[in-house]
């Protein structure tokens, strides 16, 4: 079920994140097959090229090598939950380039990009890009979080994206 906000008990207007709830901020992504971008609309270009540059320490990092789309998506809603609640402001997600995947195409690599802008995730990241080549190149993928606000318990973390994978029977 989406988020609800009955009239009067929500955030103060000009709130980022009750924009998000309400759908009015957006991500800007770019990709290639070897690279991966995205930010939220408005967010400052300085802060883009460092994250682009691997100017933000990674703070704690999340191998999904081996998983397939259902145990990746509840391992990333655990760490994305627990690095936002802790107060972590950049991340390094490793799913792999897919090369010893059948057909060798990365499929945890391709959903990322889907799911980091839609709920529960758009809530608390702010940019996601490749990652330079020391810190996993194209099989890697530098995330800066949100810092944590009011929202603590306003975000739903059982929400899942539109991908059938991870309808599970």
């Amino acid at each position: 079920p989406p988020l609800k906000n009955p009239a009067g008990s929500g955030p103060a207007a000009n709130d980022p994140l009750q924009d998000f709830i309400d759908g009015k901020v957006e991500f800007s992504l770019e990709f290639t097959e070897e690279y991966l971008q995205g930010h939220v609309l408005g967010l400052d270009e300085q802060i883009i090229n460092k994250m682009k540059a691997g100017g933000y320490s990674n703070e704690a990092h999340i191998d999904l090598h081996g998983l397939n789309a259902l145990q990746a998506w509840e391992a990333l809603t655990g760490f994305f939950r627990s690095a936002y609640h802790k107060g972590l402001r950049c991340v390094l997600i490793v799913p792999g380039r897919g090369l010893n995947s059948p057909g060798g195409a990365g499929v945890l690599r391709e959903r990322l990009q889907t799911w980091l802008t839609q709920a529960p995730f758009k809530y608390v990241i702010l940019a996601f890009c490749t990652a330079l080549p020391k810190h996993g190149g194209a099989g890697a993928i530098y995330v800066l979080l949100r810092k944590q606000k009011k929202s603590r318990g306003k975000i739903r973390w059982d929400i899942l994206p539109v991908d059938p994978d991870l309808l599970a029977s």
